[in-house]
């Protein structure tokens, strides 16, 4: 199967709002999931989510996470187009 596991990890925190929701969905530890999105956060130069009481993305955020639901629905569509 291909995929980007930080890519996946992103979509699971904006999608669940915590990284312990998003854990829990990925079948991960919490760490994994930080350690994920440190690391795209490094790469990327930027912060993607605002943490505090409430996990919130930032305008950054909000931009990254439109570029890589398109990352992921074209991983999607080569998935299943070679049946992976």
């Amino acid at each position: 199967m291909l995929q980007d596991s930080k890519i996946r990890t992103f979509l699971a925190v904006a999608e669940e709002g915590s990284f312990t929701a998003a854990a829990r969905k990925l079948g991960v530890s919490q760490p994994a999931v930080s350690s994920q999105i440190s690391a795209l956060e490094q790469v990327l130069g930027c912060p993607l989510f605002v943490r505090g009481a409430v996990l919130q993305l930032t305008p950054s955020g909000e931009t990254f996470r439109d570029y890589a639901r398109r990352i992921q629905q074209a991983y999607d569509l080569a998935n299943e187009a070679f049946g992976l």
